[in-house]
């Protein structure tokens, strides 16, 4: 259910935008609002999850609101007479620009446009993971991560030479567990090869044998990774595709 303002100075086009919202269950209109300012208190006080919005307003217009509450967390489309804002518009953070009046399939589509970047961003999210080293707690990327060791009680997590830069330091110790890792994982990337090491299948530049034993050679790394036996099919196939 994705909660929903609408801001508009003209009375009977908030009434019939609002009519043709409620047609679509996903869609919960908390508020309408015909005085901008009051539309920005409502968006920084309800914190909706998409805002329906008019540009031309007196005081203060609809690009106005959009930058005064840039900081607030919400899909923004623009419902408009005037085509020549369009331009104007996607300078803001909009997802979508309507004319009135709003036909259903064209607010069907903006749906369909929030459902997709909603599911890119829990995709992001997820592929996310929180480190704490005893101080300070790290959110790194799955693509962060160039492989990770585990060192007696303790996992050494080495990054890679962008995210080494970027956090100013190439490992981080944590106490947390490789099975906790492996929990935290959403990428297949990244998977546990060793009892000992998880790596970053995206990095692994070679697949090689030495003696009875398989390693990996990670880019940027000069050690070799072994590989569990139990794991050389899952590498193999891996690399097979």
């Amino acid at each position: 259910m994705y909660r929903v303002l609408l801001i508009d100075d003209e009375p009977a086009a908030t009434k019939a935008l609002q009519r043709s919202l409620n047609a679509f269950e996903q869609l919960e209109v908390i508020g309408c609002y015909q005085d901008p300012q009051q539309g920005i208190d409502a968006i920084c006080e309800l914190t909706p999850d998409i805002v329906f919005m008019d540009i031309e307003m007196p005081g203060l217009d609809g690009l106005m609101v959009a930058k005064a509450t840039e900081h607030i967390p919400y899909h923004l489309i623009y419902v408009t007479a005037y085509a020549e804002y369009a331009l104007s518009a996607f300078e803001t953070k909009v997802i979508d620009y309507l004319l009135k009046p709003v036909r259903p399939i064209r607010i069907e589509r903006c749906l369909e446009k929030i459902e997709q970047l909603s599911s890119q961003v829990s995709a992001e999210i997820a592929s996310e993971i929180l480190i704490f080293d005893g101080k300070t707690t790290y959110r790194l990327a799955d693509k962060d991560i160039s492989f990770i060791e585990s060192i007696g009680r303790y996992q050494q997590v080495n990054l890679t030479p962008l995210a080494a830069e970027k956090f100013q330091l190439k490992t981080i110790v944590t106490e947390a567990t490789m099975a906790s890792f492996e929990a935290d994982f959403a990428s297949n990337k990244l998977v546990r090869v060793h009892r000992s090491y998880i790596v970053n299948l995206n990095l692994v530049i070679r697949v090689h044998r030495e003696s009875r034993n398989t390693l990996l050679s990670l880019m940027d790394v000069t050690k070799s990774i072994p590989v569990a036996r139990a794991k050389v099919a899952l590498i193999n196939q891996y690399f097979d595709n």
